[in-house]
């Protein structure tokens, strides 16, 4: 939800969750969302996996009183998940 009374907003990239911590975000500062900045950027830097940067804005959303429509789940874990899990080639 915005900082606008009834008007969602879908975040659907590091890039746009670290515009809205920017730009609309509800409250000045604190130490929840001075760390989602920092883990937004080391995100968009490549230095952090998207999975702790969307941790880290879902808790400084939380903090700032937006609604967050979201499963609970616990942080990330930092390990990777492979989707195209393939087998080893065999070499002739």
């Amino acid at each position: 939800m915005t900082s606008h009374p009834g008007r969602m907003r879908v975040i659907t990239s590091a890039l746009q969750a670290a515009e809205m911590v920017l730009t609309d975000w509800p409250i000045e500062e604190s130490e929840i969302l001075s760390a989602t900045k920092h883990a937004l950027l080391a995100c968009l830097e490549g230095n952090l996996s998207p999975g702790s940067a969307r941790f880290a804005f879902i808790q400084a959303a939380k903090e700032a009183g937006n609604y967050v429509d979201e499963p609970e789940r616990g942080p990330p874990t930092g390990k990777s998940f492979r989707w195209n899990k393939s087998k080893p080639r065999r070499r002739a």
